[in-house]
């Protein structure tokens, strides 16, 4: 098995893979452990993937592939103010297909969107979690991010509240 770890910028998707991605963003599995972007909505997940990878803006996306095969991927949006004064932050988030977690490639796109914010010259990266994702928490920590803080009853979703635990990492 042959994993890749496939730059956006250098290396276009095309629409089997954004389509792939948006199957995993709004997978009701991957749910469980992040906000879905487009409500459990694959083809609003697959346009607004499409318009987002086709522009030219201060984001990364990163996607992993297994033997071909679309199975994560990991985004860094570039945070701005007014006048620029948060540009050296960025927020990441990564998503991989539950038929192909703990194998590894959370690790890998994690360690590889770090590599690439070093290089796109970001200085902080940030990642909000859901407070009951031991195993995005767990990651993290491995790779050096620190617990700033919870943020309780951040995110409400089918009429629940939950918390939100806010890491961060100094490049």
């Amino acid at each position: 098995m042959t994993l890749e770890i496939l730059d956006t910028r250098s290396q276009k998707l095309t629409d089997t893979d954004i389509r792939a991605v948006a199957e995993i963003e709004e997978h009701p599995e991957t749910s469980r452990w992040d906000i879905p972007a487009f409500g459990g909505d694959v083809e609003k997940a697959f346009a607004g993937f499409k318009r987002s990878l086709s522009r030219v803006t201060g984001d990364e996306f990163l996607v992993a592939k297994l033997d071909g095969r679309v199975v994560g991927f990991a985004g860094i949006h570039r945070l701005e103010g007014e006048i620029g004064e948060m540009s050296h932050v960025g927020e990441i988030g990564i998503a991989v297909h539950p038929d192909f977690q703990r194998k590894g490639i959370g690790t890998k796109l994690l360690k590889s969107s770090m590599d690439l914010a070093k290089t796109r010259r970001f200085k902080r990266l940030e990642a909000d979690i859901l407070a009951h994702n031991k195993a995005m928490r767990r990651l993290v920590e491995k790779m050096g991010f620190q617990l700033e803080g919870v943020r309780t009853m951040r995110v409400k979703r089918n009429g629940e509240y939950y918390d939100e635990a806010c890491y961060a990492l100094l490049i």
